[in-house]
């Protein structure tokens, strides 16, 4: 399933993002259903509690954690088993701008 949005930015530019949650796959544990592979690119973004102890910085995993999948693409076929919307403002995939990202 593909969901479309339309935001605008501070200059009135109107930019379409989109996401991709497919039905027939549940997640990394699970093969491609396009074409049977077991390998992705996976991209996730986590948070946390953070503090310091001494002069070490660490994460305090007792508190509050969150994880996030943006992106799974097969790296076998090429095939989005998974985006999020957000995924889209951060990266440009169609190289449109100044980001640097490459698959």
């Amino acid at each position: 399933m593909e969901t479309r949005i339309r935001v605008t930015d501070e200059d009135g530019k109107e930019t379409e993002i989109t996401g991709v949650n497919r039905n027939d796959w549940d997640g990394l544990s699970e093969s491609c259903p396009e074409c049977g592979s077991d390998e992705f690119d996976h991209f996730e973004v986590t948070g946390g509690h953070y503090g310091k102890q001494g002069k070490a910085i660490i994460e305090r995993t007792d508190y509050w954690s969150a994880k996030q999948s943006l992106f799974t693409q097969c790296k076998s076929c090429g095939e989005v088993l998974y985006k999020h919307p957000a995924f889209d403002l951060l990266f440009d995939l169609d190289g449109d701008s100044d980001t640097v990202f490459e698959m």
